[in-house]
């Protein structure tokens, strides 16, 4: 009998009553709740350094194409000849930067949106070299992915002339100025090529106009 009874009294100290169980669960929920924002921020910022490395790179392959295109062309460059959007019949230099990048048109890499802005070619404020250099590039992975800039060699998240005010565009029609403006106010004349604008959205459009433009995709508009 003696036995019989610590034996059963040792299997009722290895259970958990209705209680303990209910306190465990309250434990575990609270510590889900201080970890799960912290892991969530985390993933977030290690999607946002993977589409970083990304845009330094369309960043670099845009750059070696105009490097080229400059040194075809002696310092001359005709943007006519290069110029490139999703109903230009001449796709060359869009083309050439997706090539380097190790695929052509409508492959399922084909950024959702890629812009490029390098240096105004008849400013004459700017030196040959910055008429060729890439100062801007709004970048768009996919339908579900935030827009990640590079404005004259810094990484933002927000739409660059939101506030801080890093693009000024000036004039209207035909006449609009592009600038990138530093903080002590110097300001580069800017031309952009729409290289991959898969929207549905025209090219003047794009840019600002609903929730799937470069603008709805920017931090704080992009809910993703």
């Amino acid at each position: 009998m003696f036995r019989r009874i610590r034996k059963t009294d040792h299997k009722c100290r290895q259970a958990f009553t209705l209680v303990e169980l209910i306190v465990v669960l309250v434990i575990l929920a609270v510590i889900a709740a201080a970890l799960i924002p912290a892991l969530t921020g985390y993933i977030k910022q290690a999607r946002k350094a993977k589409y970083i490395q990304e845009v330094d790179a369309y960043r670099t392959a845009a750059q070696a194409i105009m490097s080229e295109w400059y040194a075809i062309d002696g310092g001359r460059i005709d943007y006519r000849d290069i110029f490139w959007d999703k109903n230009s019949a001449d796709k060359e230099w869009g083309d050439k930067v997706l090539q380097l990048m190790g695929y052509s048109r409508g492959d399922k890499r084909e950024p959702y949106i890629l812009v490029v802005g390098v240096g105004y070619p008849t400013d004459a404020n700017l030196s040959e070299s910055s008429k060729y250099s890439v100062y801007y590039v709004g970048y768009v992975a996919n339908k579900n992915a935030p827009a990640i800039f590079y404005v004259n060699g810094e990484y933002i998240y927000t739409y660059p002339t939101d506030d801080p005010v890093y693009v000024s565009k000036e004039g209207t029609g035909n006449g609009i100025k592009n600038f990138i403006v530093k903080p002590e106010g110097t300001r580069i004349r800017i031309q952009y090529f729409v290289i991959c604008n898969n929207t549905g959205q025209s090219n003047s459009n794009f840019w600002r106009n609903g929730d799937n433009s470069l603008r709805g995709h920017s931090e704080p508009f992009f809910k993703g």
